[in-house]
């Protein structure tokens, strides 16, 4: 079990000091609140009961702790024993975001640096690198001398920051069956320290409860609701539950929450609160109601971390490579090459459009200086948004949001020079030399630096360098950095940044060998677009129509006629008869089966198919079938792949690549052959999802 720095010292005075500690001997003791010391208790009370071992509250005395002393020996053991962790950085900016989201109060610096082993100089380092994160969410972090660091935002917001880092950081697969058996199991294995915290912020029994709940609605949800989806929707709500009963209410427009409640999963998500209340005697909000649909509306199709595959995030992606290419060809630079950024614009666009749609509001405290800051750049999205999106009015939030995903690209673009720096102090000795090696430690950007006295800074010329660093304040220039020769962290923060600026405004010269040399005819640019329209189609289809059956008969024309007559209730096909005959044929050609497997594949393409699909039947009896070898073997897997007669080339291209991995991957047939249908549905989902992305980079 992960017991932090804090909970460990709250153990050792409990069990060092004799008398009983009240709440504000402990928090004064620590340097925090009373409110941080109730909320930290929850955590040792779980510790102490896992030794044996219990907390004593008495009004009005103060705390203590009940146990055998032999049990008490051995939590003293236990925590002296316990090593402190050397986390790796990304270890860190999860650990230090989750306690800055579930804080209700300011956190030291010098608590965070006690906490993780860590200089107060790296902690500051960290947020750097955590602010980039709260800005996706629309957060704020605020940071004062005196006052500690705080995440600022909306409830809205800081919820889906907290269950982006837990479903980053966690295997989404194993999540709910690792969780059972811990409840079921308190000897369980643990998991690493990060994962434990994460787990932590949500109370594991209530998660459990949840999911039984969502669980038994479920079936009442038009569509398949897919495991991501699924144990987003857990974390989701037990999120909720633990803010509402920390006194954290989230907000929606009463506009947007009547429209919602024309739908389906309206009802469904009142249906699902309704016992939540119950359960957890607990009064819940319906803007809580409308989020949860929210959910449910988004789930329709699998999701993974990188973006929903539906015909509107497709489209989406059309959206985003316009976007790409008008700013490249105003730049004059190539920003198709960059591979993420793509990526990070279909996530990104997805819920704003839908937001500026919804006419909900679109907060981004940076707005004023990311346009301070990229004025050329900023303007250039405005005028990319315009284009892309004739009939939408992108607000100024938005566009800087935009900004810092394009700038980020500019700035990991290859071929980029380095930079050259010009140190100026009152000598030109000393100082100037530290801070000049200190700079080219720092960053690895700058390439070169000179130093020079005040006396002589009349003989340089400031256009031979990129960036002008001083120790002392420069009458004679204005675009200069005033830093302390030992470069602080406020000054490493500062110089950062107009490293990026400098970086993205070299990036933004044309660069000849990186822009295309010959325009593409307006034929090759339709093909192209058309191709990849046509890849998208039959992914989004056979996304549609993946199918886990099961059956009990030996008779393979029953199972095949029985499989296609579903398929035809789905609409999928016609003729399931004359289909069922053409497989049945197709086997007498030659052996279906495949070799080292319980798989067999029957596969055809006939006029009465209206859509590609991919249909799995697990047989409760194997069949004998003929191999592809030509010898007999048995099967217990029949797989259903059927095409339209008339299927574009990039269509069979898809569904030819399904069939290629049953005989490459090995993983591919395990999966088949061993798990249950949401795995299966879930890594043909995924299969399908990478071979798209090829495609489209």
């Amino acid at each position: 079990m992960y017991v932090s720095a804090r909970e460990r010292r709250l153990i050792e005075m409990l069990l060092e000091t004799p008398q009983d500690l009240t709440i504000k001997d402990l928090a004064e003791s620590l340097d925090v609140s009373a409110r941080t010391i109730h909320r930290d208790l929850k955590g040792v009370e779980d510790i102490l009961e896992s030794h044996g071992l219990s907390l004593e509250k008495k009004t009005g005395k103060g705390i203590a702790i009940l146990g055998e002393e032999e049990r008490r020996q051995d939590l003293r053991m236990s925590i002296n024993e316990q090593n402190s962790v050397d986390y790796t950085p990304e270890e860190r900016h999860v650990l230090i975001l989750s306690w800055l989201l579930e804080s209700q109060e300011p956190v030291k610096l010098m608590t965070l640096s006690n906490e993780l082993g860590v200089t107060v100089a790296t902690i500051s380092h960290d947020l750097d690198k955590i602010e980039e994160i709260l800005v996706k969410f629309q957060l704020q972090l605020i940071r004062k001398r005196g006052y500690g660091v705080e995440v600022q935002g909306e409830e809205g917001n800081i919820r889906e920051a907290i269950q982006y880092i837990i479903m980053q950081h966690m295997n989404e697969h194993d999540f709910l069956k690792l969780l059972r058996e811990n409840i079921q199991s308190p000897a369980a294995p643990s998991l690493d320290a990060v994962s434990d915290h994460l787990l932590g912020l949500v109370d594991r029994q209530n998660i459990s409860t949840i999911e039984q709940t969502v669980n038994s609605i479920r079936a009442e949800l038009p569509y398949h609701l897919a495991d991501s989806a699924y144990i987003g929707l857990v974390i989701h709500l037990a999120l909720a539950i633990e803010r509402l009963q920390q006194g954290e209410f989230i907000q929606m427009e009463d506009e947007y929450l009547a429209r919602l409640q024309s739908t389906k999963e309206f009802d469904i998500a009142g249906k699902l609160i309704s016992e939540l209340e119950e359960i957890f005697e607990l009064s819940i909000p319906k803007a809580e109601t409308g989020y949860i649909t929210m959910h449910l509306m988004g789930a329709k199709v699998r999701y993974n971390q990188d973006y929903i595959l539906e015909d509107s995030s497709l489209s989406i992606a059309f959206k985003a490579k316009q976007l790409i290419e008008f700013v490249s060809n105003t730049l004059h630079q190539n920003l198709h090459q960059s591979d993420q950024l793509l990526n990070d614009l279909v996530v990104h666009l997805k819920p704003s459009l839908y937001r500026i749609h919804q006419g909900m509001d679109i907060k981004n405290p940076l707005r004023e200086q990311i346009e301070q800051d990229y004025p050329e750049l900023f303007l250039t999205l405005e005028r990319a948004t315009e284009f892309v999106f004739p009939t939408i009015t992108f607000p100024k939030e938005e566009t800087a949001f935009l900004v810092m995903h394009f700038a980020s690209a500019l700035l990991n673009m290859e071929g980029s020079r380095g930079l050259k720096a010009l140190v100026v102090c009152s000598s030109g000795i000393g100082t100037a030399k530290i801070l000049a090696a200190k700079l080219k430690k720092q960053f690895l950007e700058i390439e070169e630096v000179d130093h020079q006295s005040l006396f002589d800074l009349d003989k340089i010329t400031k256009e031979d360098y990129d960036l002008v660093v001083s120790t002392i304040p420069l009458d004679s220039m204005e675009d200069y950095v005033l830093v302390n020769p030992m470069l602080p962290s406020a000054d490493i923060q500062r110089l950062e940044h107009r490293i990026r600026k400098l970086k993205i405004m070299e990036s933004m010269k044309p660069i000849k060998e990186n822009v295309a040399q010959e325009d593409e005819t307006l034929q090759a640019i339709q093909d192209s677009v058309g191709g990849i329209q046509r890849y998208a189609a039959t992914v989004g289809q056979l996304l549609n129509g993946l199918y886990v059956l099961s059956h009990s008969s030996i008779s393979k024309q029953e199972i095949l006629q029985d499989a296609c007559l579903t398929l035809q209730n789905k609409n999928m096909l016609t003729e399931a008869e004359a289909i069922t005959e053409a497989l049945v044929n197709r086997e007498t050609v030659g052996g279906l089966g495949i070799p080292e497997t319980t798989l067999t594949l029957y596969h055809t393409r006939h006029p009465a198919v209206h859509e590609p699909t991919f249909t799995l039947i697990k047989l409760n009896e194997a069949v004998e079938v003929t191999g592809m070898d030509g010898e007999m073997m048995p099967s217990s897997v029949f797989i259903l792949m059927l095409a339209p007669q008339d299927i574009s080339k990039e269509g069979l291209e898809v569904v030819s690549f399904l069939s290629s991995m049953l005989i490459e991957e090995p993983e591919m047939v395990r999966v088949l052959e061993k798990e249950e249908e949401d795995q299966i549905k879930n890594y043909v989902s995924n299969q399908l999802h990478q071979f798209f992305k090829k495609k489209i980079s």
